[in-house]
């Protein structure tokens, strides 16, 4: 993990996309549009990020599970929830002066497979349309 910058008025890491940034009376995170952060809140959020963002969806016997579940209460959330969320990517940059909407671009209506990597492939996303092999049942014959 590359840590998080964190100056008066922006929170970064170099292993998420996701940023945190001064917002009026609190701070607003990229992957918890509308929420009106305090700066200690600002920073777990961004931990979540920046942990999610250099290795991925961990596996369900990972140990840092424990971490993501206090680390996401701290934010009224719970672990899948959080993680989830931060796996996505950040909106597009908008005007300030309008409320952002869920995600854009190509990634409108793209969901994130999570199974436990029975197929080999981590968590990753699917486009519109498209299933997974791990969730549909089929896996390829071997040699394939």
């Amino acid at each position: 993990m590359g840590g998080i910058t964190i100056t008066d008025t922006h929170m970064s890491s170099p292993d998420t996309p996701h940023t945190a940034r001064v917002k009026g009376e609190g701070w607003e995170v990229s992957w918890l549009p509308g929420r009106t952060l305090d700066r200690n809140q600002a920073i777990t959020a961004m931990t979540i990020a920046s942990t999610v963002g250099g290795t991925g969806v961990p596996r369900a016997d990972d140990p840092i599970w424990l971490h993501l579940d206090c680390w996401a209460a701290e934010l009224s959330l719970t672990a899948p929830s959080a993680v989830v969320r931060a796996c996505e990517p950040p909106p597009l940059p908008h005007d300030p002066d309008t409320p952002q909407a869920g995600t854009a671009g190509l990634f409108v209506g793209s969901r994130l497979c999570a199974h436990a990597d029975r197929d080999g492939k981590g968590a990753h996303w699917l486009l519109p349309g498209q299933t997974c092999q791990a969730e549909t049942g089929l896996q390829p014959e071997a040699g394939r």
